[in-house]
């Protein structure tokens, strides 16, 4: 590609390297299949987008690198576009925890008939754990990428148990704490200073709700702190 890809989409593409049936869902440009078609790292992929226009574009861009055989592409929500067990991983990335929640809850068939999934929540990465951690997926490996002032998060999940020891993990991840991760004090340092504009917002104020987030974020931010001086 005339283009390389960003951090977080070179991050996501390292994780699925190595299959020979891939899904991006929700695509955009479709950048993502076609750098991984491109380089050989998959065989063959399908695209797909909620959305017609973005959807057009990652048509332009595949007919103009000449994988129209190898990249299909698919318009649809979520895993909806996919056949149980039609690819050996599909990629979820830049969309909310949530939303991602939403979409492996609406097609189980497809998501637990799937061997690995990567899943690059753009926020309530928490959520997005304890969802996986309560219907049978197991992360078996966790990656950070930076993106400007922004560090990503990216899971790799396969089906299987596991159970979280230490409720921070939710927040900072399955791994990051076991392995000390370059990125995780920047990670750190990001979701301080979330917490940090809370506290100065919610500072001074008398509503039960405002004096209970005011409480909570000055001791989360105080933990987060104690995590940074094991690093």
């Amino acid at each position: 590609m005339n283009n390389k890809l960003s951090p977080r989409l070179k991050v996501i593409a390292d994780c699925v390297a190595g299959v020979k049936t891939m899904a991006d869902i929700g695509t955009d440009h479709g950048y993502l299949p076609v750098s991984l078609v491109e380089k050989n790292l998959v065989l063959t992929a399908i695209a797909s987008d909620t959305n017609e226009k973005p959807l057009e574009k990652a048509k332009k861009i595949i007919k103009e690198h000449g994988f129209e055989k190898r990249i299909e592409t698919r318009l649809g929500s979520g895993l909806s576009v996919l056949q149980p067990g039609e690819v050996e991983v599909f990629v979820m990335a830049g969309m909310g925890g949530l939303l991602i929640c939403d979409l492996l809850e609406a097609e189980r068939d497809v998501a637990k008939k799937t061997p690995r999934m990567i899943l690059q929540p753009m926020n309530n990465q928490a959520a997005l754990r304890r969802y996986l951690e309560g219907n049978h997926y197991k992360i078996i490996s966790e990656e950070l990428a930076r993106e400007d002032e922004r560090i990503y998060e990216v899971m790799v999940v396969e089906h299987g148990i596991m159970v979280f020891n230490n409720l921070l993990e939710y927040d900072l991840g399955y791994h990051f704490m076991q392995n000390k991760h370059p990125l995780l004090k920047d990670l750190i340092n990001r979701k301080i200073s979330l917490e940090e504009n809370i506290v100065k917002n919610t500072r001074g104020k008398e509503t039960p709700f405002a004096k209970k987030q005011f409480g909570d974020s000055s001791r989360y931010i105080q933990k987060l702190n104690e995590v940074k001086k094991c690093l």
